[in-house]
């Protein structure tokens, strides 16, 4: 069944066997490195389209996603946070309008019964403080304190029915009303995550502790990490969160960044009323960018609603300001993960009308090249997206993770990964591949999308995630060679692997991540991303295509496509390599493709299979080291792997039927 190489499937025979009882047969050899199998189940971000998010996520959701990434900070960071905005002197002010008694707040019960007898005397003295402060009406702006017992606040990220008990509620730039129409189960109809600047979680005090036995402290954190989803879904100008658990006696300050959440020790707000005076006013602050927030999107309001907006960009060389007017006041795509990039996406205009788009991302100090300098090195190259302006804040108070944390004690390192926010302004092309609506679309759009990606090679760069959302189409009448535009190159890389052919890194997209670096994840001697794997990606993106993204009655392709996507790289990587050695036949491939195109796709799918073989006997199993010699001669006929592929793509353009509207699925 699998050829003259089948000697390598005899470790492999309990996946194979597997894999045989959907997949057809084979005469091709596969290799695999074998862990055992299951079906993890899969986190995935969400994105936004036209401000609705795809879907609600579940509260094991978030607490699985802010697993590892919670640290506990000294509590000196919570004791000397907002110590520059709020002096002391405004402290002492503030400090003297407060009802104090032998030391300590005396509107605050000392033995409450429940939870909800502290609502009103935590609000009332909030409330206070954020009056002496001058925050509670500044010019346009106000905030609130106000407790939310009973209401269901507007949901877009997270399916919960509970709510904070105590937010400030706030009006000015970045805040507006929620968003309730045609919603039920909503009767917050004034105040929502739309308009907070930050919520407070209220606990009787025996019922929170710092003893790392009992795990409360992370429990809260992990609890307020649903408020952080919705605050960060619903404030798409939210570059970080801070939050407050407070008791009848103790106050913990959490933040939530996107390298992970924080988190201090409890603070004895009746012996520390300073910390406590800060923290609330510094949480009120009429200075959004200390709220979290990024001023430099900017919306205009309309009875509490905003109706347009404008994004700014500041080049620091020239020492001026850009305004890009908004087409929609929301994202049309955003990234819903709590950490890591939080991409977003918007839709706007410069001066002279020209359409364009804004990608703020927060990318890794550390191995990663920025991506304004990637589009720099592609400028003029035909298919590639086309840089018009960028912003990096390396080095700025609230453009960095590093100065939104407290720095590490002597001898220590930091326990998370360094990330600078960036902002690049790029024109604007067409929709997604995943819109297509004919045959012809799809294979023009990839064919073109792959010259861009040789293009892209020869100037030194090396993609490294080919997806489904990273290929566009042109603009309506594009001609060859703009048909298909590839985008995105946060995660790209300056070409190295001619250099130095093995590697640690795996990145892009899981579903369609080359199988290769999949499992080789972890082993010593892993062959480096190259454009070989990138190549495999644009076969997974059609494979996607052809049996995932049109209505077909071809059943046994269901298990393999959703084994791609496992966040088991050995899972996902073993099933494409076991898809790679399947006889693939066009009775197998839905007949809503013309016989051309199916014609194509076997033929792609024997390319990649021969590559993959070639690639296996040069780095044999990855653990020991190999002879670099034979791989970087592979590499030296890049230009015969793209001509083949084209050649392929090409000889299916004209087929008869190819431009009949195709039976799509929408995901």
């Amino acid at each position: 069944m699998f050829g003259r190489d089948s000697v390598f499937i005899l470790p492999l025979l309990p996946l194979i066997i597997l894999c045989l009882c959907f997949l057809p047969q084979s005469s091709s050899p596969v290799q695999l490195s074998l862990h055992p199998i299951h079906s993890p189940k899969v986190f995935t971000s969400y994105s936004m389209n036209k401000g609705n998010t795809a879907k609600l996520e579940s509260v094991e959701n978030v607490k699985r996603e802010t697993t590892g990434r919670i640290a506990c900070a000294q509590g000196s960071w919570a004791t000397t946070m907002y110590s520059e905005s709020v002096p002391q002197h405004t402290v002492d002010r503030i400090k003297a309008k407060l009802n104090i008694t032998n030391g300590r707040l005396k509107d605050v019960p000392t033995a409450p019964r429940m939870k909800w007898d502290l609502y009103d005397p935590l609000v009332n003295i909030m409330q206070s403080i954020v009056a002496a402060s001058g925050n509670a009406n500044h010019e346009n702006m106000t905030r609130e304190v106000m407790h939310t017992r009973g209401k269901r606040l507007v949901k877009q990220a997270v399916n919960i029915k509970m709510s904070p008990d105590i937010v400030i509620k706030a009006t000015g730039n970045s805040f507006e009303l929620p968003r309730t129409k045609d919603i039920d189960g909503v009767d917050a109809t004034s105040v929502g995550y739309t308009n907070v600047t930050t919520v407070m979680e209220v606990k009787l005090d025996h019922t929170t502790n710092d003893n790392a036995d009992f795990r409360i402290a992370m429990k809260e954190v992990q609890r307020m990490g649903v408020y952080a989803k919705e605050i960060f879904a619903q404030q798409p100008n939210r570059l970080f969160i801070r939050f407050l658990v407070i008791t009848q006696a103790r106050v913990r300050l959490i933040q939530y960044d996107r390298a992970g959440a924080l988190y201090s020790p409890l603070i004895n707000y009746h012996n520390d009323l300073d910390t406590l005076i800060r923290l609330v006013v510094g949480l009120s602050s009429v200075a959004e960018v200390e709220l979290g927030l990024d001023d430099t999107i900017r919306w205009e309001s309309r009875k509490g609603k905003k109706i347009r907006g404008t994004v700014i960009i500041y080049d620091e060389k020239a020492d001026e300001y850009r305004q890009y007017k908004m087409r929609n006041i929301d994202p049309f795509w955003r990234r819903d993960a709590l950490f890591g990039r939080a991409t977003r996406m918007w839709d706007v205009v410069d001066g002279n009308k020209r359409r364009l788009l804004v990608k703020d991302a927060w990318i890794a100090v550390k191995g990663t090249t920025p991506e304004h300098i990637l589009l720099a090195k592609a400028a003029n190259v035909m298919g590639v997206q086309q840089l018009v302006d960028y912003e990096d804040r390396a080095g700025t108070e609230f453009g960095e993770i590093e100065f939104l944390r407290p720095a590490p004690e002597a001898g220590k390192k930091s326990d998370f990964e360094n990330m600078t926010f960036q902002r690049i302004i790029t024109v604007r092309y067409g929709e997604a591949l995943h819109s297509f609506k004919t045959e012809r679309e799809v294979l023009t759009a990839l064919r073109d999308a792959i010259a861009a990606h040789e293009r892209l090679i020869d100037v030194g760069v090396l993609h490294c995630d080919i997806s489904l959302a990273n290929i566009l189409f042109g603009v309506p009448g594009a001609s060859e060679g703009l048909r298909g535009i590839l985008i995105d190159l946060d995660i790209a890389v300056e070409v190295k692997y001619d250099k130095k052919v093995t590697g640690y890194r795996t990145a892009g997209t899981q579903y369609s991540l080359s199988q290769l670096l999949q499992r080789g994840k972890g082993r010593a001697w892993r062959s480096a991303h190259d454009y070989l794997d990138d190549l495999e990606s644009f076969f997974w993106v059609l494979i996607h295509i052809i049996f995932d993204r049109v209505q077909h009655s071809q059943t046994w392709t269901r298990d393999p496509i959703k084994a791609f996507s496992s966040v088991d790289m050995m899972v996902s990587g073993g099933m494409k390599r076991a898809f790679l050695s399947i006889d693939l036949i066009q009775s197998k491939i839905p007949d809503c493709w013309t016989p051309k195109c199916k014609d194509m796709v076997i033929a792609f799918q024997d390319f990649m299979r021969e590559i993959a073989i070639q690639k296996e006997r040069i780095v044999g199993s990855m653990k020991e080291e190999w002879d670099p010699a034979p791989m970087q001669a592979l590499h030296t006929r890049k230009s015969e792997h793209y001509g083949k592929i084209l050649e392929m793509m090409d000889s299916a353009l004209d087929a008869i039927g190819s431009d009949r509207s195709l039976p799509r699925v929408e995901k």
